[in-house]
């Protein structure tokens, strides 16, 4: 009878029987749980929905307001992804997927003050706009809230799903007076961080210091924001890891003609409003079918495929952001960029060029009459050596020459920059890996846990405090900057920090390269 009514009064203590946190948002009550890190406790709000579901009629709308409620709303775990390719790579981690995916989530210090003002921290995930989630083990908020930040991850629509333009879209926007189609993803990351605006100071934010950041694509729609009127004021400084908008932004005119092929591939003809009501009842899984050019960049099969992104339509991008950071109009906040040193690894293993005569051919393509200067500087002397040298100038193209152009731009402008480059290949001997694209994100967000060693956290650690010190202050240096002492980059200085098997300041790298790539500026 004693064990009986022990058992009993130990049940009735278990931690589900705990409440979780609460806070109330401008759309009601949410609850989040308690989550465990090694320097203090956290509380976790997870799959908070910041706009109403974008599906049945609001697919391929603007993000409209969520619902409201009066009960308190469990927010206690991840949401599912957009749809997306599962064949991948990065889509393989996100097996739940939905149209419903305009949630974020929050991680915040358990123990903060009532009147705290904590620096937030908004990264934005890669995947080239077409895969990606905030499920992803490496995107675990936790420990950069637990080291004084507000950790605010997003997940915005990916593919045909944010980025499909059609002259029938773009006549219901005009209607709407919303612009073109084409920019529904980047809409979305703009709806987050009004959402972040309205709420944030519920968990302790402050909604006047908020960065933004991300790696890949993530980064490319940190320097599509810096470029976008609608999103002045919402954030205050910005990082953009291995990734901007490239060379060439097209135009919603050239958009809409991919859509209307598109949509002829999934048997809808027409430009009128009958073909957007068709479009808006396929399967979801018809339009994840779609061939992506990520797709083909990474091994996929050599079909006809597409380019989704952000479009110049005129008023979510009244103009290229290539002219916008050229002419230094870009919204004026503190920047950090850089690059890592196997950054192209990724993208040039599912490339056709094998042999000296596809090498130079393609070199020409790209650079024309200065094909022979990145020759010079990338040599290849045999087939052999052909693909470490397509990974080098892709590398160069596409990551480190961007990356140095950005901060000079930054900089031009009146503002402050600075450059690093992540050279850290973990393990040993002739086991180290490379420092391949996105490397960088579990050491900046300390998941590490799967591989590294104690020299790994340790310049995870490192960066962290410059992440973090940045989002305080706008300054890598300041609150909390770990030393060496970081540079601003400037082109009479031409410095960066390297984030290698040490942390020390770097000067005038692929100088010689860069300069080359900024003359010619590679080709679309």
């Amino acid at each position: 009878m004693q064990t009986a009514l022990a058992l009993v009064l130990l049940a009735s203590f278990t931690p589900a029987q705990v409440p979780g946190p609460t806070v109330t948002l401008d759309s009601g009550p949410i609850t989040g749980r308690a989550v465990a890190s090694a320097d203090r406790p956290v509380d976790a709000f997870l799959g908070i929905p910041f706009a109403a579901p974008p599906i049945g009629e609001l697919r391929w709308r603007p993000p409209q307001p969520p619902a409201s409620w009066t009960d308190p709303r469990a927010c206690t775990e991840l949401p599912p992804a957009c749809p997306q390719p599962l064949r991948l790579g990065e889509g393989q981690q996100f097996r739940r997927q939905s149209e419903d995916c305009l949630h974020l989530n929050v991680w915040t210090p358990a123990e903060r003050a009532a009147d705290a003002k904590l620096p937030v921290m908004l990264p934005i995930h890669g995947g080239g706009n077409v895969t990606g989630g905030t499920a992803s083990p490496i995107y675990d908020g936790r420990h950069l809230a637990a080291e004084g930040t507000v950790l605010v991850s997003v997940q915005y629509r990916l593919g045909v799903f944010g980025y499909l333009a059609h002259p029938a879209l773009s006549a219901e926007r005009r209607e709407l007076d919303q612009g073109g189609g084409g920019n529904l993803g980047l809409l979305d990351l703009i709806a987050a961080l009004h959402w972040v605006r309205r709420n944030i100071a519920a968990f302790g934010g402050d909604r006047e210091r908020v960065t933004i950041f991300g790696e890949s694509a993530g980064a490319a729609n940190v320097t599509y924001l810096m470029a976008c009127p609608e999103a002045l004021g919402l954030f205050h400084r910005a990082i953009a890891e291995s990734g901007y908008f490239g060379p060439v932004v097209p135009e919603l005119a050239e958009a809409e003609q991919d859509g209307i092929r598109i949509a002829e591939e999934l048997g809808v003809a027409g430009e009128g409003t009958a073909a957007l009501a068709a479009l808006r009842a396929l399967p979801a899984r018809d339009l994840v079918d779609v061939p992506t050019t990520l797709g083909t960049m990474l091994g996929g099969q050599r079909v006809e495929a597409y380019r989704f992104g952000p479009v110049v339509d005129g008023q979510v991008l009244p103009r290229s952001p290539v002219d916008v950071f050229r002419e230094g109009t870009m919204h004026p906040v503190p920047f950090l960029a850089g690059s890592n040193l196997d950054d192209g690894s990724v993208f040039s293993s599912g490339n056709p060029i094998r042999g000296l005569r596809g090498y130079r051919l393609a070199l020409r393509m790209l650079l024309g009459a200065d094909a022979d200067g990145m020759m010079r500087l990338v040599p290849a002397a045999s087939d052999a050596e052909v693909p470490a040298a397509v990974h080098r100038v892709i590398t160069l193209a596409a990551f480190r020459a961007p990356a140095r152009r950005l901060c000079r731009q930054v900089e031009a402008a009146g503002g402050d920059a600075w450059l690093y480059h992540f050279s850290r290949r973990p393990g040993r001997g002739r086991a180290r890996a490379q420092a391949v694209h996105g490397l960088e994100i579990p050491y900046v967000f300390g998941t590490l846990s799967r591989f590294g060693d104690d020299q790994d956290r340790a310049l995870g650690a490192a960066m962290r405090r410059y992440w973090i010190a940045f989002a305080a202050t706008g300054d890598p240096n300041g609150e909390g900057g770990p030393g060496p002492a970081w540079p601003r980059h400037g082109a009479e200085h031409d410095q960066h920090l390297e984030f290698g098997d040490e942390v020390c300041v770097g000067t005038g790298l692929d100088r010689e390269a860069c300069d080359l790539l900024d003359r010619v500026r590679p080709r679309r």
